[in-house]
């Protein structure tokens, strides 16, 4: 049986105070710490609450028809009882919700203890009786609950029971009566949730509800608007499921119900997306095809803007890449300063373009004319690269307006990672940008790199950092650390195109896929992105691209202090990752946990072919690996299974009775390059395998270097996937480039190894978002 009682709060904050909307919602968090506009601590509660009040009674809360049948100041806001009447579902309430179909308990308002007798008679035994007053929000901590009624003479005593110990512990508490409510039998619970998240806009959630929600956090994300695909999805992927599928002769919930119920949550959530702040309906029980919802909260705030999914502005990006005269803002003659390094990579290196270095110093630098300034350059540029303090770069603009450039590369930092003025700065610079024309990349970044052109703007210099060869791997990274670190990682399967694009002024990484999408060099696209400016149309354009090539994303920032970090880094947020989690799934890119994975799937995709599904099947000469494999496959959601009868009845046959012939196959440290041979292409024939993992012990004498031959064979003529793994010192390392020399990946960790067969067995849903 349920007790908890609906209430449903309405909340509209004052008028753009941040500060306002930190103290309601750490009040509702249960903090007793009042925040300013900065984020630092201010007061203590009380007095916090004095001002909220104040506040409330200054607000202007606009009309909307779907409210009216509330009192026109029923606010609770988040947590904080104010002096005003509280919209509890008996005064119209769910009247905002029942349109959408949810359902509530019916509920009586007595006012006396006979009173609430004869309601409880005609509502039906058991029920359940709570303090109706607008200062008390947390009725069972003053003792404002009675459950599991039985009787008019239970209920009378409960009346009498609650009221005075309500008075007791909340003197100052005004008490209108008590509400009569029936009482919800059996059941589980679930949560279903609304919320405007800062980066993608309105969110719907989904888990267990009840007290499961904040102790296990089992709940899924989408963006909405969502399909019903979507909604079967997040039923899906909650942890609690089985609860939901009948657990231990439970009856089942109905998931058809409980998709309706999504559905309809989702479009309560795009009809409010303008004052849509949060909404929580937990705990709402659910039996059968049944449910009732027994607490609602509805947050909502000023009217904003609607939510929108911009298209994305490919619109100069060939100038990034394909420039073929790049002016330098800030060459040097010193070593060691940021403009001397770049100029030593576009002017002593591959890239074949004019080089025009601009300091007003020098006449000459290494090698090359050097100009005063931009305006100064007698022939036409292409693209601008700055290295110069960001506050020179409105007057640049000015001169790319007056000159005809449409690119700029701006590796200088200083702007919204400092804060204060710089991010007014950074502000001005992206306002000015759009007036003239001329497209972004940065700031604070390291810039951009093309496998084919060779340009190269990095102050890495090569002696440093190797710029590989170009290859189907195009890389979009927030951080210039990462970005670089992968694209040496990825030196033997080569990159096509690479952007360090930090702050984000102008081009973005929708921006950035758009054009991608077109590239006939890039097969797959890695991204490392701390944070979005523009989530929808990230969301938007990716699940366009993925369609056609597979995007990879490891977005870091998960916990509270990694994601302030990332603030100080770059200037973004990263966001709560769950709704990240939720919005990649909808957009069909591959989602990674770690730099690792980012680097092991995206070598995969770029030297193997996609797998037709999720099955794999590993052989090995040394048993340790796949144990630790076969523990990784349910979380990267792989499967292990048995080899069709023709397979093993082969395996057999050619081989001695030692080795076993299942999946994994083990052939023992006696494996010889054959016996592997036999193995590998008995596997590719099995209709039940779509990925085939070898892992070598090369420390074991008897496989001879002659097996990267024979991988290669196989690698040739195979139409599944083939991932190898081997880890050991300087003769596994040797033989790891001879294998990869074939085209066939290697990987040195078995999690890595793991996760490149996940993103080969990766696929996008066959719909686009938005």
């Amino acid at each position: 049986m349920r007790g908890i009682g609906l209430v449903c709060l309405l909340y509209y904050p004052g008028a753009g105070s941040q500060a306002f909307r930190a103290s309601t919602r750490q009040a509702w968090l249960g903090s007793k710490v009042c925040w300013s506009r900065r984020g630092h601590r201010r007061e203590a509660l009380p007095k916090a609450r004095r001002a909220l009040v104040a506040n409330t009674r200054r607000s202007r809360i606009p009309r909307d028809p779907r409210l009216e049948s509330c009192p026109r100041r029923a606010i609770i806001r988040a947590g904080l009882v104010l002096p005003e009447t509280p919209c509890h579902h008996r005064q119209g309430g769910p009247s905002v919700y029942r349109q959408y179909g949810f359902l509530a308990p019916r509920s009586e308002l007595a006012t006396t203890a006979d009173d609430a007798a004869a309601k409880a008679a005609a509502i039906g035994f058991p029920v359940v009786i709570k303090i109706a007053s607008p200062d008390i929000l947390h009725k069972t901590d003053v003792g404002g609950v009675a459950l599991g009624l039985n009787s008019e003479a239970e209920v009378r005593a409960a009346f009498d029971r609650i009221v005075s110990a309500v008075r007791a512990k909340a003197p100052h508490a005004r008490i209108d009566g008590v509400a009569v409510e029936e009482m919800v039998r059996g059941g589980a619970e679930v949560i279903i949730g609304l919320n405007n998240d800062a980066q993608f806009g309105p969110t719907i959630l989904f888990g267990l509800g009840g007290v499961f929600t904040e102790i296990f956090q089992d709940v899924s994300f989408r963006v909405l608007p969502i399909t019903r695909a979507d909604a079967e999805e997040m039923i899906g992927e909650i942890r609690g499921r089985a609860i939901l599928d009948g657990y231990r002769g439970q009856p089942p919930v109905s998931r058809a119900m409980l998709v309706n119920l999504l559905m309809n949550a989702a479009r309560m959530g795009m009809d409010l997306a303008e004052r849509l702040d949060s909404v929580d309906f937990n705990p709402i029980v659910v039996w059968g095809d049944e449910h009732r919802v027994l607490d609602a909260k509805i947050l909502l705030r000023d009217g904003g803007q609607p939510p929108a999914a911009e298209p994305p502005d490919t619109s100069y990006l060939d100038l990034f890449f394909k420039a073929k005269s790049v002016a330098l803002i800030g060459a040097s003659a010193t070593p060691g300063k940021v403009g001397n390094a770049v100029l030593d990579s576009l002017a002593r290196h591959d890239y074949r373009g004019k080089v025009f270095p601009v300091n007003p110093t020098r006449d000459e630098l290494m090698g090359l004319k050097a100009y005063p300034s931009l305006s100064a350059i007698p022939e036409p540029v292409d693209l601008v690269v700055v290295t110069v303090a960001l506050g020179m770069v409105p007057d640049l603009l000015r001169e790319c307006a007056a000159k005809g450039v449409h690119a700029m590369v701006i590796i200088s930092g200083g702007g919204k990672e400092l804060g204060g003025d710089n991010e007014a700065l950074e502000a001005e610079i992206a306002r000015l940008a759009r007036e003239v024309g001329v497209r972004i990349v940065g700031c604070n970044c390291i810039g951009v790199f093309d496998g084919e052109t060779r340009l190269d703007t990095f102050f890495q210099v090569h002696e440093r950092m190797v710029r590989p060869p170009l290859g189907p791997v195009s890389i979009l990274t927030q951080s210039g650390t990462v970005g670089a670190a992968l694209m040496e990682d990825l030196h033997n399967v080569g990159v096509s195109k690479f952007v360090s694009y930090g702050n984000r002024i102008d081009v973005d990484e929708a921006d950035l896929l758009a054009y991608l999408a077109d590239d006939p060099h890039t097969r797959v696209v890695a991204c490392y992105i701390e944070g979005l400016k523009r989530g929808r149309k990230f969301l938007a354009t990716a699940s366009r691209v993925a369609q056609v090539k597979p995007v990879v994303v490891f977005k870091p920032g998960r916990t509270l202090r990694s994601a302030r970090a990332s603030i100080s880094h770059t200037g973004f947020f990263g966001g709560t990752y769950a709704v990240w989690r939720g919005a990649f799934r909808q957009a069909g890119v591959i989602a990674v946990d770690s730099y690792e994975e980012l680097f092991a799937v995206s070598k995969a995709l770029a030297m193997q072919p996609r797998a037709g599904g999720n099955r794999v099947a590993m052989i090995s000469n040394g048993a340790g690996t796949m144990v630790q494999g076969i523990d990784l496959l349910p979380e990267y959601g792989l499967a292990l299974p048995d080899l069709a009868p023709e397979t093993v009845a082969a395996l057999r046959a050619a081989y001695p009775p030692f080795y076993l012939a299942q999946n994994p196959v083990d052939v023992t440290g006696s494996a010889t390059t054959t016996d592997y041979a036999v193995g590998i292409q008995a596997l590719l024939d099995d209709p039940n395998v779509d990925v085939v993992m070898p892992w070598f012990v090369f420390q074991d004498t008897p496989v001879g270097e002659d097996i990267a031959d024979a991988l290669g064979e196989l690698n040739r003529k195979a139409k599944k996937p083939i991932l190898v793994g081997a880890t050991g010192g300087p003769f596994t390392a040797r033989m790891s480039q001879a294998i990869e020399a074939q085209g066939v990946p290697v990987f040195h960790s078995v999690r890595e190894w793991v996760a490149a067969a996940m993103g080969l067995a990766h696929r996008p849903p066959q719909r686009v978002w938005g």
